[in-house]
């Protein structure tokens, strides 16, 4: 039994360390864009916020298909 758990543990690993490292994106977006105060900076926040989330749905993506290579090469 516990050799069955293994992929689904690494999977589920992956996953969480995907969602830390999303988090700190997340983070890191949201306090520039409070250090922001007028409107010529924000064009700057806004991409800055852009470029966080692409990195965001990068890590996502990345995870979601190492847990599904995990998954599926111990089928």
């Amino acid at each position: 039994m516990s050799g069955e758990l293994g992929p689904l543990r690494a999977a589920v690993e992956r996953l969480m360390e995907a969602q830390r490292e999303a988090l700190e994106v997340t983070n890191r977006a949201l306090d520039g864009e409070r250090e922001v105060l007028d409107g010529e900076e924000r064009s700057g926040a806004g991409e800055r916020l852009e470029d966080a989330l692409v990195d965001v749905r990068d890590i996502l993506e990345g995870a979601l298909d190492d847990a599904q290579d995990t998954l599926e090469g111990e089928a």
